[in-house]
């Protein structure tokens, strides 16, 4: 190995102290260099994960919210519809109360007015055979004089008077 070695000009001792070199400098890189930058890219990627598990706590927490947020409109509006419906129901009542209570009001009324028509009717019947009977009276009484006694005819007028001039 030797010739060769002279031959291509190569030093032993200076490729003994490159390697001796090249391995201090190694060891060197990796106390200076290799480990904080590993540390740091471990930190790094840590720091990351972190994040991304952040993110995603984030994400879950948001769609549970959102879930929970539908869910409250939704009872809401059911709540709301029961309300409105439960409103229609006593408005429909109230109606129903007051077009019963109109009617019988208006029964009542009518009840009353025909009441009082036969009343009027009756007064207007009476009123009427006793007028009757008077001219009735005052006439007989002028055509016959004092022959005639007085009750008896008036008696007689108010019975021919009920009996023909006005029949139900």
């Amino acid at each position: 190995m030797g010739p060769i070695l002279t031959g291509l000009k190569i030093d032993p001792i200076v490729i003994a102290e490159q390697i001796g070199l090249f391995v201090l400098l190694i060891i060197a890189m990796n106390f200076l260099f290799w480990k904080p930058m590993l540390a740091h890219l471990g930190a790094r990627s840590q720091s990351i994960a972190d994040a991304y598990k952040t993110v995603d706590n984030t994400r879950h927490e948001m769609e549970q919210l959102r879930s929970d947020y539908l869910a409250r409109i939704a009872q809401v509006e059911a709540e709301a519809r029961t309300h409105i419906q439960t409103a229609i129901r006593e408005a429909q009542a109230e109606r129903e109360r007051l077009i019963a209570e109109a009617r019988s009001q208006s029964e009542a009324t009518l009840t009353q007015g025909i009441a009082a028509m036969e009343r009027e009717k009756t007064e207007a019947l009476e009123s009427l055979r006793s007028h009757m009977t008077d001219l009735a009276f005052t006439a007989v009484t002028k055509a016959l004089g004092d022959a005639a006694d007085p009750t008896a005819l008036r008696t007689s007028i108010m019975e021919r008077v009920a009996q023909n001039a006005f029949r139900n």
